[in-house]
């Protein structure tokens, strides 16, 4: 069994993807530009919120100052509206009670900015997760793996008896760069493919898959 599991948060511990897309249409719209279907937003996020901008603003009419604009409207109207849909997948709250239990350190490693995560992380899981890393400056976003071993050093645990849980390519990148275990959850924006085909070591379905394989 391992000692700590770090966990991705978008998409693997909480379904955030309509209030991100209700974001990103709202700065869209202000600023005159096109919107996106809710499901669009899955190969958007992933990256970090200056990719995600960047990503959503069309190509011809990209500009620094359009950019800075639509970041702006973003980050408060996200702010102002981060929990108005999103919440955890059926079972999550139940397996990170579980695993506190067993005496199982956790810990949650995003690429969204960093007040945010420590925000959505307390609201969702207060006094579930021992350790909160987003989006911090002077910090690489994932797949740079160096707040993996920053959790790891906190712990005071070696890679082998860590783990990472996560939903996309970037996670799973993530993992192997930090020479740790990865497990995907297709239920998350990505799906089981994509899992697949970035290396992850295992791959499940549902919650209690998840809880069967970090059990063992």
């Amino acid at each position: 069994m391992y000692k700590a599991i770090i966990f991705d948060l978008d998409g693997t511990l909480l379904d955030t993807l309509e209030d991100l897309a209700n974001a990103c249409n709202y700065a869209l719209k202000e600023c005159g530009l096109g919107t996106y279907e809710v499901n669009k937003y899955k190969k958007f996020v992933g990256d970090g919120r200056y990719k995600l901008i960047e990503r959503i603003i069309p190509k011809e009419d990209y500009t620094e100052d359009l950019f800075n604009k639509v970041l702006k409207l973003y980050d408060d109207y996200y702010l102002e509206h981060m929990v108005d849909e999103t919440k955890p997948y059926e079972g999550i709250c139940e397996l990170l009670d579980e695993l506190r239990g067993l005496g199982i350190k956790l810990a949650v490693v995003s690429n969204k900015p960093h007040e945010f995560t420590t925000e959505m992380v307390n609201n969702y899981f207060n006094n579930k997760i021992d350790i909160v890393f987003g989006q911090r400056k002077n910090y690489q976003v994932k797949p740079n793996p160096e707040t993996i071993f920053e959790v790891m050093n906190e712990f005071e645990l070696e890679k082998e008896e860590c783990v990472y849980v996560g939903d996309s390519n970037v996670d799973m990148q993530t993992a192997k760069n930090a020479e740790v275990k990865s497990i995907g959850v297709s239920w998350g924006f990505r799906g089981r493919k994509e899992l697949e085909e970035s290396g992850a070591n295992i791959v499940v379905d549902t919650v209690e898959e998840l809880r069967s394989v970090l059990m063992n």
